[in-house]
């Protein structure tokens, strides 16, 4: 089935190769809504969209979009079949976690998972050379969206990393969720070693009264 354009969206741990690396601005540092208002919407063309076991992958240029509004703080899937376009809308205070991989020669990744449900739309009266028209609709993801936290998207190589640059540089509490996740991801790796030492340890001090230090 066919999809449709990208929007530009933006992840938060990166992966440049097999590990995520986490790519963030100091949350001091990120831009006011002067800075926001400026920026105008961005969209970017994806090759898969995956939410649950409803999949949409492009046929064709223009067919699946990924967007995104600064202003109005929202990613935006964009598909376009049957020469109608619909699309499913993510407040970015919806947003509870979004990591993103830029493996070398491979494309890149976004998964993002949400609080609640995404808000679904259909193109009306489709006119040429003129704005949109957008009506509310039910879920069109055959109710995979309403009930599966996880969106994945995956793009050609190079697409995305500078749009996941620019949505760190607007929001806040993006850039600040992503310094948490880095954090978690620390202590996580710092406590898997911390029990391969202590289980080695151990294992020493075993080995030591069972064979070194017999009982007499």
């Amino acid at each position: 089935m066919n999809l449709s354009q990208s929007d530009s969206v933006v992840p938060l741990v990166v992966d440049n190769s097999s590990a995520e690396v986490g790519r963030m601005k100091d949350p001091k540092c990120v831009a006011g809504p002067a800075i926001i208002d400026k920026h105008k919407a961005s969209n970017f063309p994806a090759s898969v969209l995956r939410i649950g076991s409803w999949e949409r992958i492009s046929r064709y240029e223009g067919d699946l979009v990924a967007k995104c509004y600064y202003a109005k703080r929202k990613l935006v899937w964009e598909v376009l079949e049957g020469g109608l376009k619909s699309k499913i809308e993510v407040q970015w205070s919806d947003i509870t976690s979004l990591k993103a991989s830029f493996p070398d020669n491979e494309p890149g990744i976004l998964e993002i998972e949400v609080s609640r449900p995404p808000l679904f739309f259909r193109e009306t009266d489709p006119q040429p050379r003129k704005h949109t028209v957008w009506q509310a609709t039910s879920d069109i993801t055959g109710g995979q969206a309403s009930i599966c936290r996880r969106h994945l998207l995956q793009f050609a190589q190079g697409i995305l990393e500078r749009h996941y640059e620019k949505l760190l540089q607007c929001d806040h509490r993006l850039n600040l969720l992503i310094f948490q996740i880095q954090e978690q991801l620390r202590f996580h790796h710092w406590s898997k070693k911390m029990n391969i030492l202590s289980s080695m340890a151990g294992f020493w001090i075993v080995y030591r009264k069972t064979h070194l230090h017999p009982a007499q």
